[in-house]
């Protein structure tokens, strides 16, 4: 019997999604659907024009419990990419999916040192911004989701240690991130030394699609304070270093007014391993892509604000920067003093290899791409229930 696999995407589904989930792979090795929940689950997302789902044709839109219940799978053995949180809608899925004998995967690939929330933080972010009511009752409703009993996955395709540490999930892949399958593709082209040059790791702190559905935050500054600090403080940065700053737009950013607000900078989206790799340090907050300056071993320097101290986002920086033994500016603070680029530059090769091993790569996983570790996995299985 074939082995049909679905993947539920988080969100709505892009092109940069079909290239990192490596459908283009499946697809020659399994038959393949892609169930696009957004239209149910967020239709919000859909409301902004710049959320354009890519389009092929394993992609089936989903807006109503209709049309889930109208997908055909009975003639296939089913293996499902869970990539969903908890929520009422998206576990009546899952039980739906559970009745017709399918097997969950779930892909922990995108790992990041976080640190840990509780109720005490989240009073505190109440405190802070003014938080509608309606995100308050989603706080409490996607707490009592994740804390009600659900079935574990029957898989776990952990992207490293800190994925598989604490899983209850018996079954394991051992790969690693999807990152790391960008940097696979780039390790060996030799470095463009052109022209020495920092780069920043944009996060769109202003308007990232994420805010829309995601549940523990929001916009952690507006467009003016944000980019009136982070302009003054990067044209400081290029005064003393002599290193020209590079932005490397994050591949979601919803912020129409970049163009403007960069006149004065580089910028440039979908690119931003190659900036890392070619560039002398990196600048960020706490970026997910962290992950390219580990690989890439370049130095990373955490930059924090008053207002970014006092957000959710404030002890993530922190965190992350302890992770890796980095330094951290504050931009408000450090305006008017003098930066030590000595300093700034070193790198704790042991915090780097830790990093690495904890969320990036599981050690001893093969040196080949993500989905190909997949494919090899469940090729390798008989799945019976």
């Amino acid at each position: 019997m074939e082995k049909l696999i679905i993947l539920c995407p988080p969100g709505a589904f892009s092109k940069r999604d079909y290239d990192r989930y490596g459908i283009e792979f499946l697809k020659k090795n399994f038959s393949l659907k892609i169930l696009n929940f957004t239209a149910w689950i967020y239709p919000e997302l859909l409301k902004d024009k710049s959320n354009i789902t890519y389009q092929c044709e394993e992609h089936i839109s989903i807006s109503c419990k209709d049309d889930f219940l109208a997908f055909d799978t009975e003639k296939d053995s089913l293996i499902v990419l869970d990539c969903f949180e908890q929520s009422k809608k998206i576990n009546w899925v899952r039980e739906q999916l559970r009745k017709r004998n399918s097997f969950f995967v779930s892909p922990d690939l995108n790992l990041l040192p976080l640190t840990k929330k509780n109720i005490f933080h989240f009073l505190r972010y109440l405190i802070n911004f003014n938080v509608p009511p309606k995100k308050i009752f989603k706080f409490f409703q996607q707490r009592y989701y994740n804390l009600k009993k659900a079935q574990l996955p029957d898989i776990l395709f952990a992207g490293g240690l800190a994925s598989s540490k604490n899983s209850r999930i018996k079954e394991k892949i051992s790969g690693h991130s999807m990152d790391y399958d960008v940097y696979l593709k780039l390790k060996d082209k030799p470095e463009n030394k052109t022209a020495n040059y920092a780069v920043f790791l944009d996060e769109d702190l202003v308007s990232h699609p994420d805010y829309i559905f995601n549940i523990d935050f929001g916009p952690p500054h507006s467009q003016f304070q944000y980019y009136s600090i982070l302009l003054k403080f990067l044209k400081k940065f290029e005064m003393e270093t002599n290193l020209k700053v590079k932005f490397a737009i994050h591949p979601k950013s919803h912020n129409n007014n970049l163009k403007n607000l960069l006149q004065d900078f580089d910028y440039s989206i979908g690119d931003t391993a190659e900036l890392v790799k070619n560039s002398n340090v990196v600048l960020l907050h706490a970026s997910t892509s962290i992950s390219y300056a580990i690989l890439f071993k370049k130095p990373a320097i955490f930059l924090t604000s008053q207002k970014l101290k006092k957000s959710w986002i404030g002890p993530r920086i922190n965190y992350l920067a302890k992770t890796i033994n980095s330094k951290v500016l504050n931009m408000d603070d450090d305006l008017n003093n003098s930066l030590n680029l000595q300093l700034l530059l070193k790198i704790d090769e042991h915090k780097y290899k830790n990093y690495l091993d904890q969320y990036l790569k599981t050690p001893n996983s093969p040196d080949i791409p993500s989905w190909e570790i997949f494919t090899k996995y469940i090729k390798s299985k008989q799945f019976v229930k």
